[in-house]
């Protein structure tokens, strides 16, 4: 553990301008976009962080608790813990100094990048880049309307952070001009033809935990021509949809199959979670669920039943109660029958 004089002097190395452009923010004029934009009005369109770096400190206008040092904006930049940022910022990147505002940094980084492995939460980094490109999703919208049709409305986009992939050719560029083709490749939002995946999965819907940080996402067409009619961020999902749900307290939540099942659920007033498919939920997410009696709300079909019986024995040996929800007619699922009610 380093000492308080040893923070302390590097803290006074180092160009919080400097560090805010390693990690990706655009900082102009000493302003950057929130790194919480969903809790602003139109996604903070008009930044309202602002940089001291004569002090070599950061604040936002409107979130009282995104504020603090050079150490602080690592930490809730990539979600460390703050020995880790403090490594980060030793060792894991170039150091960063007063002087290095006049150097190009995003460049300097991409070309060293190149040679070396890629750093813990680099993948993570894309995404939230990715996710800070799309808006929410305006009610008159078609995916707003696809969304209504389902009973799924806007109280509920907004309470779980729903995204719109509105402007293809932006959202594209932009990543373009922050990280390079073949690190957009390497964490699968281009493909291999250069070009960024999604443009006919318009309805971005992301996994965040606890804290509102985003670690997947899946992307959803809306036209039912579309084959798949999801698409999933590259990698592990890390835990169930709507994870906030599952806080420890004593009470019920309904597991269903699917972020949409999931959605429909909570806008009819059910705390639940999702899974993406029958055969997805991993036995390390037993603890998830403590103090909760599992409703298993998986689609009435040969797959979803063969999945509640697994998960279920996985709950009950953990001393867990499930039931299974048991209205759904053969071959449906909770949306569609909600819907047809």
């Amino acid at each position: 553990m380093s000492s308080s004089e040893e923070i302390k002097e590097l803290k006074s190395s180092l160009s919080i301008t400097a560090v805010a452009k390693r990690l990706g923010l655009n900082v102009e004029r000493g302003h950057f976009r929130c790194l919480f934009p969903e809790r602003h009005a139109h996604g903070d369109r008009t930044p309202s962080v602002s940089i001291n770096e004569a002090k070599g400190y950061f604040r936002c206008f409107v979130c009282n608790d995104v504020k603090g040092d050079v150490i602080e904006l690592v930490r809730l930049s990539l979600g460390m813990s703050f020995p880790e940022a403090i490594k980060w910022l030793r060792g894991d990147t170039p150091s960063i100094v007063r002087d290095m505002q006049k150097i190009p940094v995003q460049k300097k980084f991409q070309e060293e990048k190149k040679s070396e492995e890629h750093p813990k939460f680099f993948k993570e980094k894309i995404l939230f880049d990715f996710l800070s490109l799309l808006v929410p999703i305006p009610p008159n919208h078609q995916v707003g309307w696809w969304l209504a049709n389902r009973r799924i409305y806007k109280p509920i986009w907004d309470k779980v952070l729903l995204r719109l992939l509105y402007d293809y050719d932006h959202v594209s560029r932009a990543l373009l001009l922050k990280h390079s083709l073949e690190d957009l490749q390497f964490v699968g939002l281009f493909n291999k033809q250069g070009y960024l995946r999604y443009g006919r999965h318009p309805l971005i819907i992301p996994y965040v935990d606890e804290m509102h940080r985003p670690f997947f996402f899946q992307a959803r067409a809306i036209d039912k021509n579309i084959v798949p009619k999801e698409l999933n961020f590259q990698g592990t999902i890390p835990f169930p949809y709507n994870k906030e749900a599952l806080d420890g307290k004593h009470g019920i939540i309904y597991l269903c199959e699917g972020a949409i099942d999931t959605l429909t659920l909570l806008g009819h007033g059910f705390n639940a979670v999702g899974i993406p498919g029958s055969n997805s939920f991993k036995p390390e997410w037993v603890s998830l669920f403590n103090n909760k009696k599992v409703i298993l709300c998986l689609d009435n079909d040969s797959a979803g039943r063969a999945g509640e019986e697994r998960i279920s024995a996985l709950l009950k040996e953990a001393g867990l109660e499930t039931r299974s929800f048991g209205l759904l007619p053969e071959g449906k699922d909770i949306n569609a029958w909600l819907a047809s009610r």
